[in-house]
């Protein structure tokens, strides 16, 4: 559906808008991928993408408030693709009506409690040393990693969200006003990159981060300046590069090598110049040569297009024309496809390196 075309494009229309409404996140999954949804209330859902209504790219689609057991008020800030081969993490409904009983059970002798409340508090209070005591030999395994809004790290072990439940489970404390921005599955050795909205990026080891239990704060991340914010978390690998993108709809790639090594909870160093044409970063993704990259706005106008069309830059810089925006559009994400180039039209403009289809059937849908 949407096919590539060459940078600084005006797009094709993406989604249905309502009134008063915007597109936040773009993601593409397989059909039988289990997503981890994180809210801004600091809780984990389970999702299974073929629960997702396929529509056309126009269709307004379907709330998740009617797939998720979300509050009022609460949202989707974050989701995590659960990784290949790992279906033993994501647990199934035997698990979950095991985790369900045990909460039930430990919220019986709690008197004058409320019914609803008492499940997911006491089963907390239940586990919670059980969790301390788990956390050093944790720490040696795969880990979720997740960033806010106001620079804050966490990580805690992957095996700590292996049981789903029906009601979300709790995957960090979040104070009023901050929201979690990025997640990602970290090993000890992987480092990590956060870039701020003021251009800044701060690189670090996830070893320099302790494993945590699942309601625990976290720990600074990057020291943030006056009403600016983290916008993405990378993992960064030695072949791939970080693809900036303002609001303005300027952006660059930037080798992951030209990002130093710090320690956490600095101010980090510049990762693309903000200016008055520019505007602020919005998104930041790691993109590898043959990749391809949407880019979305506010008004729902989209431009995909392939990540090799961006210039490679160094971090000091200003970058180039990503989209071309109206006046009172902004950029609000990027996102890195990744799939094969198949079916492409023959108006549209094609990379010069394609090649053909690696498997014969039809491309995935995306969600």
């Amino acid at each position: 559906v949407y096919q590539a075309q060459r940078r600084g494009g005006t797009g094709r229309a993406a989604t249905g808008l309502r009134d008063e409404d915007f597109v936040e996140h773009l993601l593409v999954a397989n059909s039988h991928d289990t997503l981890l949804c994180f809210s801004n209330a600091g809780k984990v859902y389970w999702l299974r993408v073929f629960h997702i209504p396929q529509g056309s790219p126009t269709a307004q689609g379907r709330p998740l408030v009617n797939m998720l057991p979300l509050a009022d008020g609460e949202r989707i800030t974050a989701i995590l693709p659960q990784p290949k081969g790992a279906k033993a993490e994501v647990g199934d409904e035997s698990a979950e009506v095991e985790d369900e009983d045990e909460a039930e059970a430990a919220s019986a002798d709690v008197e004058g409690a409320d019914v609803a409340g008492a499940d997911v508090e006491s089963a907390e209070a239940e586990s919670a040393d059980a969790q301390k005591a788990d956390e050093s030999a944790a720490d040696v395994g795969p880990c979720v990693f997740m960033a806010t809004a106001n620079g804050t790290v966490k990580k805690t072990p992957l095996a700590q969200f292996s049981r789903p439940r029906s009601a979300g489970l709790i995957a960090l404390a979040l104070e009023p006003g901050n929201t979690l921005v990025g997640v990602a599955i970290v090993q000890p050795e992987d480092d990590v990159l956060l870039m701020a909205s003021s251009g800044k990026a701060a690189r670090f080891k996830a070893a320099a981060v302790r494993a945590m239990g699942r309601t625990a704060r976290g720990v600074r991340g990057i020291r943030l300046g006056a009403q600016h914010s983290v916008i993405a978390l990378i993992v960064p690998e030695a072949s791939g590069a970080v693809l900036a993108a303002s609001e303005r709809g300027y952006g660059k790639r930037t080798p992951t090598a030209e990002f130093p090594v710090k320690g956490r909870g600095v101010q980090g160093v510049i990762a693309m110049r903000t200016s008055i044409r520019n505007g602020s970063l919005v998104g930041a993704v790691q993109v590898f040569d043959g990749d391809e990259i949407m880019l979305i706005s506010d008004q729902g106008t989209l431009v995909r297009t392939t990540a090799n069309d961006v210039s490679l830059l160094s971090r000091n810089t200003q970058g180039v024309r990503l989209i071309r925006l109206a006046a009172d559009a902004k950029l609000v994400g990027v996102q890195r496809i990744v799939e094969t180039m198949d079916e492409r039209g023959d108006g549209d403009v094609a990379p010069e390196n394609t090649g053909g289809p690696e498997n014969g059937g039809a491309p995935e849908a995306s969600h």
